[in-house]
C-alpha cells in the first residue's frame, strides 16, 4: 500500500513540475505589446482580356451588351415542358427508372402534396402512391417509364397523368384532365 502512495506522490510532483514557467524572465509580455507581421508584396498580374459570353444552350454567341431572354416562371416552364398528350417536349431528358425511386413533392392545381415511387412490382408497372393530393392524383397507385415519358396509373392500370424529365430533380407534365403537375425533390 505504501508503494502505491509513493508512486502516486511522485506522479503528482511530476505533474506539478510541468506547470512551471519556462520563459527567461519568468514574466509574460506587457499587455500593450503588439505583434506586427512583415508586409506582403503583391504579385504582378498579366493584362485583362474580355470577350463575349457564349449562350449556355449552345446557340449563337452573345455580344457585349446583349442580354439573354428573361427566365420563365415555374408555371410557364411546366406548361412549356408538358408537350402534347404523350409527346415529349423538346427539353425532355432521358429517364432512368431507378433514379426516380423515393419521395417527391408534387405541385398541381395550386396545391402541394407528396408522391412516393418504389420498384415493387404492381401488375406490369411499379408501385407508387400519393398523400394529401387532390383530384386525379388521389387515384395514383402505379407508375412506369417508357422512353422519355413517365406514366402515372390508377389501380387498374389506366393512365392518370404523364410526366417528362425537365431537369435533374424535376419532372413536369399533366393529368388526363389537363391539370399541370410538377414533381421535384
Amino acid at each position: 500500500m505504501r508503494v502505491v502512495h509513493a508512486v502516486t506522490g511522485f506522479a503528482l510532483l511530476a505533474a506539478l513540475a510541468g506547470c512551471q514557467r519556462t520563459s527567461d524572465s519568468g514574466q509574460l509580455p506587457p499587455p500593450s505589446a503588439t505583434f506586427t507581421p512583415a508586409p506582403v508584396n503583391p504579385q504582378p498580374i498579366g493584362g485583362v482580356q474580355s470577350s463575349g459570353l457564349s449562350d449556355p444552350t449552345g446557340q449563337q454567341p452573345m455580344t457585349p451588351g446583349q442580354f439573354p431572354a428573361a427566365p420563365q416562371s415555374p408555371t410557364q416552364m411546366q406548361v412549356a415542358s408538358a408537350g402534347a398528350a404523350g409527346t415529349p417536349p423538346a427539353n425532355a431528358m432521358d429517364i432512368k427508372k431507378d433514379q426516380m425511386v423515393g419521395g417527391w413533392k408534387v405541385s398541381a392545381a395550386g396545391t402541394t402534396c407528396n408522391m412516393f415511387l418504389t420498384l415493387t412490382k404492381f401488375g406490369n408497372a411499379s408501385r407508387g402512391g400519393t398523400s394529401k393530393c387532390v383530384g386525379e392524383l388521389t387515384t395514383m397507385r402505379a407508375w412506369d417509364v417508357s422512353g422519355k415519358q413517365v406514366t402515372l396509373m390508377d389501380s387498374t392500370g389506366n393512365p392518370v397523368g404523364k410526366l417528362f424529365k425537365t431537369s435533374d430533380n424535376q419532372y413536369s407534365g399533366s393529368t388526363n384532365s389537363g391539370t399541370q403537375i410538377s414533381i421535384t425533390r
